[in-house]
């Protein structure tokens, strides 16, 4: 009986030991290639970085990124207002529902990403994610960090946010979280809201580990979104046929968009070379039809 017992203690402790070491492996492991993507991306407090995909950041199904990939801070701006987050659901044995939702970013974060991300994509190769860092500070002096990246595969753009205003304690967590920005850390969860244009799916499993989760992902079909299309009624059910892990967040109106502004978008999008000539004029026709 006692050395059935110990051979039982002998596997369980092996069994620990083996998790430690592959959590731990994590963080002794090479960090990612970067590159700076332009001197206005690296900043004491935030940065938008350029960083090689790795085995374990690789989109399922995606081999090669649409990069690079020009878009005005001007469409930037109108991206980064429509994204909008919730903190997810915790406990247990006193539950505690989610959270409001709420803009992702202030405005002076999207003031900064609008142009950084603009050049940093603009400068993006197929084989590289947009990563980016921001860190500000919190409650009781402690610094807040929200890291996260995107890609453009096809016609959509990619943004995943792996951290949101996480708390950050220790030095090594700060160093390995600017290091690795799409590695999610434990805690407290956010999670991106799907809005119009927008569907939500789950991101690259950035850390092998029975104690992070795969950070939310939202697949959004920016030119849709920065024309103010309206939502097809069949867009949830097809992108759930797809991808039955696919879901769509309750609905988030954007701001309305005047005739003007939606042809001022077209000309921009015909320009920057993301539509064609033949295109420019279908979208412009079924925009004048429209009023």
């Amino acid at each position: 009986m006692r050395t059935s017992l110990g051979k039982q203690v002998s596997i369980g402790a092996c069994l620990i030991t083996g998790s430690l070491l592959l959590i731990g492996s994590t963080y002794v492991a090479a960090a990612p290639a970067t590159r700076i993507a332009c001197g206005q991306c690296e900043e004491a407090d935030r940065f938008v970085r350029l960083q090689t995909v790795t085995t374990d950041t690789r989109p399922a199904g995606t081999q090669r990124f649409a990069h690079p990939f020009i878009l005005s801070p001007e469409d930037w701006t109108s991206i980064l207002k429509e994204l909008h987050v919730q903190r997810q659901a915790e406990g247990l044995l006193l539950p505690v529902p989610p959270g409001p939702v709420v803009p992702a970013f202030t405005q002076e974060e999207i003031a900064y990403l609008s142009v950084t991300l603009s050049k940093a994509f603009a400068h993006a190769q197929d084989d590289e994610w947009v990563v980016f860092g921001l860190s500000r500070p919190g409650s009781q002096g402690l610094s807040e960090l929200t890291t996260g990246g995107g890609y453009v595969d096809g016609s959509s753009l990619h943004i995943v946010l792996a951290n949101y205003r996480k708390v950050v304690t220790m030095p090594s967590t700060r160093q390995l979280l600017l290091e690795r920005p799409l590695r999610p850390d434990a805690g407290p969860a956010y999670d991106l809201v799907a809005g119009n244009h927008q569907t939500t799916v789950r991101g690259p499993k950035a850390v092998s580990s029975l104690l992070f989760s795969s950070p939310t992902e939202l697949s959004i079909a920016y030119q849709a979104l920065l024309l103010g299309e309206p939502v097809a009624a069949s867009g949830s059910q097809e992108a759930t046929a797809v991808n039955p892990s696919s879901t769509r967040s309750p609905k988030i109106d954007p701001s309305p968009l005047s005739i003007e502004e939606r042809l001022r978008v077209l000309k921009r999008l015909e320009a920057q070379g993301l539509i064609t000539d033949e295109e420019y004029r279908t979208k412009k026709q079924q925009v004048l039809e429209r009023f």
